[in-house]
């Protein structure tokens, strides 16, 4: 679900129909895009950190989930080292004025098909994912200030030092989303060597009129061999011909770095013991009803930045790989409201652009990513005593496992329990028994990071036809009620009768979610002596 937001100075429901060149004063550092509108409106441009959400028939405005507009397409490319180069104008469709002088990719795909896909579009769902890396893709070398990374080769780790003065919002390292990508940036030779490609050709194809310094977006992509696109777009049937306004997935993206990579940060912290332990509360911030975003406005450092889920891009890496917090710190939970928050139902004033101190919008930032890479297996570890626990079960007495999965609780707005308190996500193991003949699900989430003790849920299953359906609502709910388990939902998916819990076993020394191996055999025993309690038998 994206969060609603409106514009200072444009109409709620303009609908983006061109994207034209950039522009910059000259001896000023603030990018703005050139936009065309679907109607008269009162700007007719917005800063470069509002990349992330600038496609072509893209409403400026989300109110609930928009319908996205336009011919749906699905293809496969070899790589785009074949792809050739030309200006939109060139397109057989008819373009907007801003638009035709853009460039655009061109190329052929299966059943005779050609893609003019703009340059621009590709270049946000690669890189342009957030306002930081919007603004710094204009600056070649702001990254190497930002980032220290270090490969170590030998042990096949990379480490990751964010310097204290990075600029890249803090709220961002929270999700393994961000980091993996931010990292893919940073480590993938070809990812980094095709980022630092949008300042080159800025350098070396932009022009100076009328004290701006002018350019028409260009970049050289990564090889990208075997990837897949979901677009939406124009098609003209008469000449075979797709215009893409919008790449909606990219999927096959290769990633030449390391299975695990350590970021570090002099702020990361991680919850004190006193937090964990129930001492201390975080008061609910107030609802907020959306952001009215003032283009052009500095952000004020003095507060964190909020991040603002936009329309999602899923993406996908074929090699799964995770990037780690690395802390020092441990902190307590404050239990004052956030700076912004108010109360119940307002609107917040903001901006993207870059913070200054003690003046300015609050601060925001952009989340558009859907990162749909297999990476579940990763995490398996965290739920190595249960594992061996229902290895125990099923040796011992007559059942068996259908299907073991490890998924990712999935994130709910303005909820933050779908991750771990270190940034990785939290999962639920999801196992299938058949015992007699009855199919039994154990629902185990992770709480290894002592956020609160949670019983296993057990649940009989007589119809398993609809389980994946009832499964999304039960995590949703399950993330949305702060770790607790949505018992209404339970007793609707198998009856109030049909599911019941059972207590982990204690655990020496207060480690709240950690089992300690010596306690498995007690615990396999009770364990399935509960499912035939719930069963009946």
């Amino acid at each position: 679900m994206s969060d609603n937001y409106t514009f200072h100075l444009l109409d709620p429901d303009a609908v983006i129909e061109g994207i034209g060149l950039l522009f910059c004063k000259i001896g000023g550092t603030m990018w703005g895009i050139n936009l065309e509108f679907d109607s008269e409106q009162k700007k007719s441009s917005l800063t470069i950190s509002y990349a992330p959400i600038l496609s072509r028939k893209r409403t400026l405005r989300s109110q609930g989930e928009l319908e996205r507009r336009g011919w749906k397409d699905y293809f496969y490319i070899a790589s785009t080292t074949n792809w050739d180069v030309c200006r939109i104008r060139d397109c057989p469709m008819k373009r907007t004025a801003k638009d035709r002088d853009q460039f655009c990719f061109v190329f052929s795909i299966a059943n005779g098909k050609t893609v003019y896909l703009p340059q621009f579009e590709l270049a946000r769902v690669l890189f342009l994912r957030d306002g930081y890396l919007a603004r710094t893709a204009m600056e070649s070398d702001v990254l190497d200030f930002d980032f220290q990374v270090i490969r170590d080769w030998e042990n096949g780790i990379a480490h990751i030092n964010v310097m204290p003065t990075a600029g890249y919002p803090l709220k961002h390292f929270n999700e393994l989303k961000s980091r993996n990508f931010l990292s893919w940036i940073l480590l993938d030779a070809q990812a980094r060597r095709s980022y630092r490609s949008i300042s080159w050709w800025q350098k070396k194809t932009g022009y100076r009129s009328g004290g701006y310094e002018k350019w028409n977006f260009r970049f050289d992509p990564p090889e990208l061999p075997n990837a897949y696109f979901k677009v939406r777009g124009l098609f003209d049937k008469s000449t075979r011909s797709l215009f893409v306004n919008e790449i909606v997935r990219i999927g096959g993206i290769q990633a030449d770095i390391p299975e695990v990579i350590e970021m570090y940060h002099p702020k990361f912290t991680t919850p004190s013991p006193e937090s964990v332990n129930g001492k201390i509360h975080v008061a609910p911030s107030g609802d907020i009803e959306g952001y009215h975003l003032h283009d052009a406005e500095p952000a004020n450092a003095d507060g964190s930045r909020r991040i603002i889920q936009g329309e999602k891009v899923e993406s996908e890496f074929t090699k799964a790989f995770v990037t780690n917090r690395v802390t020092e710190k441990k902190r307590k939970i404050s239990s004052s409201l956030p700076n912004g928050a108010e109360g119940e139902g307002h609107v917040i004033d903001a901006s993207s652009e870059e913070p200054i101190a003690g003046n300015g919008r609050t601060g925001v930032d952009w989340d558009i990513t859907e990162d749909l890479t297999k990476n579940e297996h990763l995490f398996r570890n965290k739920f190595k005593c249960f594992s061996e626990m229902i290895e125990l079960v099923t040796a011992n007495n007559d059942c068996t496992v259908v299907s073991d999965r490890i998924i990712k609780l999935p994130p709910v707005s303005r909820c933050s329990k779908h991750r771990l308190s270190d940034g990785n996500p939290r999962c639920l193991a999801v196992i299938e028994l058949l015992v007699e003949d009855t199919h039994v699900i154990l629902l185990e989430v992770d709480t290894s990071d002592a956020e609160k003790a949670m019983s296993t849920r057990v649940l009989a299953l007589s119809i398993v036809e609809n389980w994946d359906d009832d499964l999304k609502r039960i995590m949703y709910e399950l993330v949305r009620g702060s770790l607790v388990w949505p018992l209404d939902v339970l007793d609707q998916v198998c009856g109030k009768s049909g599911h019941t819990w059972i207590r982990h076993p204690k655990c020496a020394g207060g480690h709240k979610g950690l089992l300690l191996p010596d306690t498995v055999a007690g615990w396999a025993s009770r364990f399935y002596g509960r499912i035939l309690d719930l069963l009946g038998y």
